[in-house]
């Protein structure tokens, strides 16, 4: 019973010790990120006809749904702090998805994407 109970103890610290890291931010509080500062980057991950007709300053853009994606991301350097949107969420959940199992450590997501910002 002893044994159990450490390892359930262990389970449970290793889980809460996971680096990756997929997160929610408001528009408000994406403001309030330095951009300036080369640890965080801001990645739009719509089309590039949609990036053209308008994006977040400082963005780069790479499109979710091109076959080249993987081998854009793989470019980037899996320490920083990727800021991810799309149009309305979808699209950046999944290359948040993406990013994360590439190595990706620190993965934030506006909510509800370009829309949100819109407003």
């Amino acid at each position: 019973m002893k044994y159990l109970l450490v390892l359930l103890f262990v389970g449970v610290l290793s889980c809460n010790q996971n680096p990756n890291k997929d997160e929610i931010v408001s528009v408000t509080d994406l403001s309030k990120v330095d951009f300036t500062d080369e640890q965080n980057v801001l990645l739009d991950v719509r089309t590039p006809e949609e990036f053209a007709q308008g994006y977040i300053p400082n963005a780069i853009n790479v499109d979710v749904n091109s076959e080249g994606f993987d081998a854009e991301i793989k470019k980037l350097d899996k320490e920083k702090t990727y800021y991810v949107y799309c149009q309305a969420g979808t699209r950046s959940s999944k290359a948040s998805s993406r990013l994360l199992r590439n190595g990706f450590k620190n993965i934030v997501n506006l909510k509800d994407g370009y829309s949100s910002y819109k407003k």
